[in-house]
């Protein structure tokens, strides 16, 4: 699916993305079910329940079909905050898919009668963001068929490394409070979703992958190790690797989840069968020890619904797990995705990160229903975005020792100030690869005291 133009704003989009600012704003869930949410042609207006006369009428200005004809790219308006005395004003606001003719200050404006009017078409911006809609415009694809970072507006304007969504749930939380004085917040609090992705397990034995552990990665114990193990109970040195990640987990009282692959051997899938003996030991060990598990589909079940139905249904035995989430295989991942694992009967995706540069390629770290336009409704599927993955800083962006973690921890602060979960993906091979030493441990220092997050059981449960 490929547009040129923007999906039609309904109501019904305009009311989940105000839900989703409302979460963002740290507004709990029995408070935002007192809310009216009234959708005109020119506006969305917000109440907040019977006892209160206070309204913020959101604009529909700059969102119709057929609008991007009219700009060169998407769109960016750049906007102040609400100024308050319980809280300092976000003084640089983005405002994607909005006329960036003029820098709106503030965005939200007092009124005469003592309500608040944001000037800008905030809602669809929300809306159209979280869906990846710039990604269906006409998209400029990889050599693997992604969106890369370097063809987003996000890197173009700078702004890829700020949870831009979230960081208008503060502002949106201000101008609640200066609305009503007495209301208080839910505390933010940053939660951290260690995942990793099992591409390699040395299953089944391969003659260069096992020789390259000396020649490349100076293990010449490992190269043994993977000669021995076809012919012993003994583990190769990748399936090994597995458990040292957990050992990690546990040695520092982090959580991990582990995600595994069902796809037979191709140029860019290792072949492994979960189902193999080794590997169900450690599945079975993973389990036992708390470890969540899920699934990683392979390379060519992107945009193949059936292919993906089927290998989704071969992992969910291997693992034991009737409704588990995952990832795509080398992020290969449109919008339409989260409709296909939709249909498999998937909990939540991490896909939603780019290879190339690390930040928040849905402008969010909040894990999130996403918005399906053509069916006009939320998908039954929670997406988990991720935030940093191990090769994006080695393999795609060459950070050094001092560069790297700088950045890094730049990211965890904003997280930290917005709320949010900060999901880090390292595979079990970097742990022996000479070009990522150090890092892992460095990244974990930074995460170590964070509080883990745990996907809810539904979608429906997702607050």
């Amino acid at each position: 699916m490929r547009r040129k133009q923007l999906p039609e704003i309904t109501p019904e989009a305009r009311r989940y993305a105000v839900k989703e600012l409302a979460r963002r704003a740290a507004v709990s869930k029995s408070f935002f079910e007192q809310w009216h949410i009234a959708v005109s042609a020119t506006q969305t207006t917000v109440s907040f329940g019977r006892d209160s006369t206070a309204r913020i009428h959101f604009l529909h200005e700059c969102q119709r079909p057929g609008a991007l004809e009219h700009w060169s790219e998407i769109a960016v308006a750049r906007a102040g905050g609400f100024a308050n005395g319980r809280g300092a004003a976000q003084a640089d606001l983005i405002v994607p898919f909005s006329d960036p003719s003029e820098k709106i200050l503030p965005l939200y404006e007092p009124r005469p009668d003592g309500h608040l009017t944001c000037r800008l078409d905030l809602l669809a911006s929300i809306a159209l963001t979280l869906s990846r809609v710039e990604e269906t415009l006409d998209p400029q694809l990889d050599e693997h068929g992604r969106f890369p970072a370097s063809s987003s507006v996000a890197v173009r304007q700078q702004f890829l490394e700020r949870p831009i969504l979230d960081e208008h749930g503060t502002a949106f939380q201000q101008a609640i409070m200066s609305l009503l004085p007495t209301w208080q917040p839910e505390p933010r609090v940053m939660r951290l979703k260690l995942t990793h992705d099992m591409d390699d397990v040395g299953i089944p034995f391969q003659f260069r992958t096992a020789l390259a552990h000396t020649l490349k990665r100076r293990r010449p114990a490992g190269t043994l190790r993977d000669f021995l193990a076809r012919l012993t109970a003994g583990e190769p040195l990748e399936l090994t690797l597995v458990r040292q990640l957990a050992a990690i987990s546990q040695a520092r009282g982090l959580h991990s989840a582990f995600f595994w692959k069902g796809s037979p051997r191709t140029t860019h899938d290792s072949g492994y069968s979960p189902a193999h003996p080794k590997i169900q030991r450690v599945i079975e060990d993973l389990r036992k020890d708390g470890f969540e598990l899920g699934v990683h589909p392979g390379y060519e079940t992107f945009h193949n619904r059936a292919h993906l139905a089927e290998e989704v249904s071969r992992l969910k035995c291997a693992i034991g797990e009737d409704y588990p989430g995952g990832r795509q295989h080398y992020l290969r991942w449109t919008p339409q995705t989260w409709l296909d694992w939709e249909y498999c009967r998937l909990r939540y995706d991490s896909s939603v990160g780019f290879a190339d540069r690390f930040g928040f390629r849905a402008g969010t770290a909040f894990p999130y229903r996403p918005w399906c336009w053509e069916q006009n409704r939320e998908i039954d599927l929670i997406e988990l975005p991720l935030v940093l993955m191990d090769c994006t800083l080695v393999k795609y962006m060459h950070l050094g020792a001092k560069e790297g973690p700088e950045r890094i921890r730049a990211l965890l602060q904003r997280v930290k100030e917005t709320g949010g979960v900060f999901t880090l993906l390292w595979h079990n091979t970097p742990l022996i690869d000479p070009d990522y030493d150090g890092w892992y441990d460095a990244i974990l220092n930074l995460l170590s005291s964070e509080e883990p997050y745990q996907v809810p059981e539904r979608p429906a449960e997702l607050w």
